[in-house]
């Protein structure tokens, strides 16, 4: 490749380009150049082309009709090519992309990417599958918040490669293939329009056949495994660990971060664990690889956050349940398999209810945790006279077009506004007054009304700089100058923390909740919403600020208030080793240990 001038190739070094030869291209995207992006990371420099589909597996090396470039890049999130490369009489000329192309796939974008447009795919054009997969394309995966980065299955052969979502399995392999895996299975097939109909038919049946066969086939090799499972007894062997399985799911947020730090504070006691979790965000739950590992592993004891789900147990397995959140398992009041081996804890009186009404005897007190490695105070930095809030605004989840939901808020916010008291029966007699349930106006409403007003009465009154962090607040028109974005949880959530003075702190009826415990840790004041009237205790008084009203949190931040006492010792409450200690204390692992919950967890002889 010739190139015009000294100039231009330092422009091609920088930027994606848009090669409208093929070779030129692949010239390019053979020499890995790294670019810096919007982000301050680098990347491989993307070479686009106009061309054929090739094998040429370089994850840079991607083809774009020039007749449909703006709908390409509009259904995906590549970087647009900032340059375009035409050759003339053996020379490459580079020139700036049109700015006003550029635009317009700006604007396409914002239509067609607000929502999920890829799936999960099985091409039978394996180089229509190599440049699929390049692209990277998310997929939706029934969370609100949390996708996958599209699969793409192919038949054929293709180069050897290292695409991680670029997978070969023949037709006719794919029952036994899907059988164990835990990659997601294909949603969409993508068959060559040159095709003929009857073979396209034949295919399409094919593929249905197969995807109707893995499910029976899978129903029928979890029976078979679960009743293996159940029938197996944990065997204690002298001077080997306690066996313990912790399952959770990459489609949690604060769960599987809460289920690993219980994994590492039960391996510092010396128990192995099973930590079980997608491995990526190309793979789901195979409940036939679950139980697969559990019975091989053959453990004594399970561990889950916020499930039950013992159907597969020995009598003799110890099953620990943590509940954080209420869910729906708990919360529809029906009767739930208890085993004896099945131990109860939770964070709130208000779960304590739901899980008796389910039939659970005993249930455990069990406050939220923190990972120490991660939230701490840093004594060496200074922190700046602000007040900082991150959580989700629970705007998005209120349908502001429903009269009783309106009427509701309204009270609501005058209980609030007035320092009132939102015991139950006050939230029962609010949502008698309308044709909304109590679980309802308590769930949704208050916990809106609480979190949000507060921020308001935060970002309407403070005094010094206040810094918001999370989801949605971009949409409430007050609080959206002072939003600064979402936090990735654990070490961002963090650096903010130990950044900060003052930090707000708002549930409408829990003092300990998970938010204080990280704020305290990081040696950031807490701004507690008061609702000790209608709290469990501890309250932690002499260690939080507390309002509860505007007034009063424009009088802390005017005055610039402090605590009794540091927050940090408030903390060393809620740490992972102390959690742990409390499980095995409470159930039957300490019987199972031999000694009291203090120690290692290797059996004596």
């Amino acid at each position: 490749m010739t190139q015009g001038s000294e100039e231009n190739r330092q422009v091609n070094l920088v930027k994606d380009i848009f090669f409208l030869n093929i070779e030129d291209a692949y010239s390019e995207a053979a020499k890995q150049n790294k670019i810096v992006d919007e982000q301050g990371g680098e990347r491989l420099q993307y070479c686009y082309y106009d061309g054929l589909l090739t094998d040429i597996v370089l994850d840079n090396f991607i083809q774009v009709p020039a007749d449909d470039f703006i709908k390409f890049f509009s259904h995906n999130r590549l970087p647009v090519p900032q340059i375009i490369a035409i050759s003339q009489d053996g020379v490459v000329h580079f020139n700036e992309m049109p700015a006003d192309v550029i635009e317009e796939v700006k604007q396409y974008r914002t239509k067609y990417l607000a929502g999920y447009i890829h799936f999960d795919t099985y091409f039978v054009d394996p180089l229509l599958a190599l440049n699929v997969a390049k692209q990277r394309n998310r997929v939706y995966c029934k969370h609100p918040t949390i996708d996958g980065l599209q699969l793409c299955y192919y038949r054929g052969e293709l180069p050897e490669h290292s695409i991680k979502n670029l997978v070969h399995v023949e037709l006719h392999d794919l029952v036994e293939f899907f059988i164990l895996s835990k990659l997601r299975l294909p949603e969409m097939l993508e068959i060559p329009d040159e095709l003929e109909d009857e073979l396209k038919r034949a295919v399409r049946e094919d593929v249905a056949n197969a995807l109707n066969d893995i499910i029976k086939k899978r129903a029928a090799l979890i029976e078979q495994l679960t009743q293996k499972a159940k029938a197996q007894k944990p065997v204690i062997v002298d001077g080997e660990p306690i066996r313990i399985v912790i399952h959770t799911s990459r489609f949690t947020t604060v769960m599987q971060y809460c289920s690993r730090g219980v994994a590492k504070a039960f391996e510092k006691r010396g128990c192995q664990v099973l930590f079980y979790i997608e491995a990526n965000d190309m793979e789901i739950n195979n409940h036939i690889d679950c139980l697969s590992q559990f019975i091989d592993f053959n453990p004594h004891a399970v561990f889950c956050v916020n499930a039950l789900f013992n159907n597969f147990f020995h009598d003799d397995v110890i099953n620990i349940i943590w509940w954080q959140d209420s869910m729906p398992q708990i919360k529809n009041q029906v009767l739930l398999n208890w085993r004896q081996n099945d131990f109860n804890f939770s964070i709130s009186p208000i779960y304590d209810q739901y899980l008796k009404q389910c039939g659970a005897g005993t249930v455990e007190r069990q406050l939220f945790v923190i990972d120490e490695e991660v939230f701490y105070s840093d004594d060496n930095r200074q922190r700046q006279q602000k007040i900082i809030f991150v959580g989700t605004s629970y705007l998005m989840r209120i349908d502001f077009s429903d009269d009783w939901v309106q009427q509701v808020i309204a009270e609501l916010v005058g209980i609030l506004n007035r320092g009132g008291r939102f015991d139950e029966q006050t939230v029962t007699s609010v949502a008698e007054r309308s044709s909304l349930t109590y679980e309802f106006v308590f769930w949704e409403l208050l916990h809106y009304v609480v979190r949000d007003y507060s921020i308001k009465w935060l970002c309407r009154n403070s005094a010094l700089p206040v810094e918001i962090y999370g989801r949605y607040w971009d949409q409430d028109p007050l609080v959206a100058p002072f939003f600064r974005g979402e936090l990735v949880h654990g070490v961002e959530v963090a650096e903010a923390y130990r950044s900060a003075t003052y930090a707000v702190v708002s549930h409408p009826c829990e003092i300990n909740s998970q938010r204080l415990a990280e704020v305290a840790a990081c040696g950031c004041i807490p701004v507690v919403y008061d609702c000790r009237d209608v709290a469990e205790k501890p309250h932690w008084d002499d260690y939080c600020l507390f309002f509860k009203t505007e007034d009063d949190l424009k009088n802390i931040i005017d005055n610039r208030l402090r605590p009794a006492k540091s927050p940090i010792v408030l903390a060393k409450n809620f740490t992972y080793d102390a959690a742990v200690d409390h499980f095995i204390e409470k159930s039957a692992l300490k019987a199972l240990l031999g000694k009291p919950a203090f120690g290692d967890c290797q059996v004596s002889a």
